[in-house]
C-alpha cells in the first residue's frame, strides 16, 4: 500500500502517499472519508504527498462513482508536495469540478495547510 493514514481528528484526516498509489489505497482513503460522510461529517483532508512515483497504469482509474455521489461532501483538500505534481494531481482529485476547496502547498508549508484546513 503507499498510503498510511496518519491521524484522523474529528473530521480532519491525515494521509500520507508515497511511492506509486494504487487504486486501493485510493478506495481505502474513500471508504473513510465515505464513514465520516455517514455519520453527518464534512471531511478536511490533508494530504501529504512524499516521495511520490505517480499512479499504478495497471490500475483502471476510470471508476468516479465516490467523486460523483460524495464530491461535495468533502469541505476541504490541503495538499502538501513537490511542486512538480501540483497540475497532475489538481485533474485527479478534480479541483474546479466540485465545490470542494483544495489547495496545493509546498512540502515547506505543512503548517500553513493544516492552519487553512481548520479555517
Amino acid at each position: 500500500m503507499a498510503h498510511d493514514i496518519v491521524q484522523i481528528d474529528d473530521a480532519l484526516v491525515s494521509v500520507r502517499i508515497h511511492g506509486v498509489m494504487r487504486l486501493a489505497d485510493m478506495e481505502a482513503i474513500q471508504s473513510l472519508s465515505g464513514d465520516l460522510i455517514g455519520q453527518g461529517k464534512k471531511p478536511r483532508c490533508l494530504i501529504l504527498v512524499e516521495d511520490f512515483q505517480g499512479w499504478d497504469k495497471q490500475d483502471d482509474w476510470n471508476d468516479i462513482g465516490f467523486f460523483v455521489e460524495h464530491g461535495d461532501d468533502v469541505a476541504k483538500m490541503a495538499i502538501v508536495g513537490e511542486e512538480r505534481w501540483k497540475d497532475d494531481i489538481y485533474l485527479f482529485v478534480g479541483k474546479g469540478l466540485r465545490k470542494t476547496e483544495i489547495e496545493f502547498f509546498p512540502a515547506s508549508a505543512r503548517q500553513e495547510a493544516e492552519a487553512w484546513l481548520r479555517a
